[in-house]
């Protein structure tokens, strides 16, 4: 029986991945590494110590390009939005009793952004981020402290993201997955081979699929 509901946030519940691409794609260009933003796009989930490795291998450059990628992308924050279905899918689980965790690599000038723009801050159980873990995803910290701060086993939970790099950090942690597609990355063939359990197209459709149950 499911108890426990962990959110991604970026591609799934908020419509911001093709800022954070852009605001990579700028960052890496001002140290010389001018990648193709398909590329980027692919690494859009992990933290940040994961992403910046894929292109930038100079630790002082990959610091620099983490700094940049802040300040780049605090100016296309407000052009970030709620995905379809995304308050909805939030206010019913709350609403229906389960325990709703926001799971993300989101940096905490971020996440304020996205609390107030899903209107969730009263609904949410609680919010783990990767700061609050030793490994980003797709490691499986941030899922496992997610359960260890719901006190649930993970049979009683189940988690949704846009990414295999969600899905293979939730698996990692004994998580069941299911996936959306407005993450934009991967298609619905690359997710479920990744491991999700289903492929819906936005958090719309996930809800209207009597999702948990």
């Amino acid at each position: 029986m499911v108890k426990v509901v962990v959110l991604d946030v970026d591609g799934t519940l908020m419509d911001t991945n093709y800022l954070h691409t852009e605001a990579w794609a700028r960052a890496l260009a001002e140290v010389g590494c001018q990648a193709p933003r398909a590329e980027i796009h692919k690494q859009i989930g992990k933290g940040s110590d994961r992403l910046i490795p894929s292109f930038v291998e100079d630790e002082e450059a990959g610091e620099k390009v983490n700094e940049l990628h802040s300040e780049f992308y605090s100016g296309f924050q407000k052009f970030g939005y709620p995905l379809p279905g995304a308050r909805d899918l939030i206010s019913t689980l709350s609403g229906r009793g389960y325990q709703v965790w926001f799971v993300t690599s989101a940096k905490p000038e971020e996440l304020e952004h996205h609390l107030e723009s899903l209107e969730a801050e009263e609904k949410l159980t609680g919010v783990i981020s990767s700061g609050d873990v030793e490994n980003s995803k797709p490691a499986p910290d941030i899922f496992e402290l997610a359960l260890e701060k719901a006190g649930s086993a993970p049979e009683e939970a189940v988690a949704v993201g846009d990414s295999i790099w969600d899905i293979e950090a939730a698996k990692a942690a004994g998580i069941r997955t299911v996936a959306v597609l407005t993450g934009g990355a991967f298609s619905e063939a690359e997710l479920k081979e990744a491991g999700a359990a289903g492929v819906y197209k936005d958090c719309a459709a996930l809800l209207e699929s009597g999702f948990p149950e």
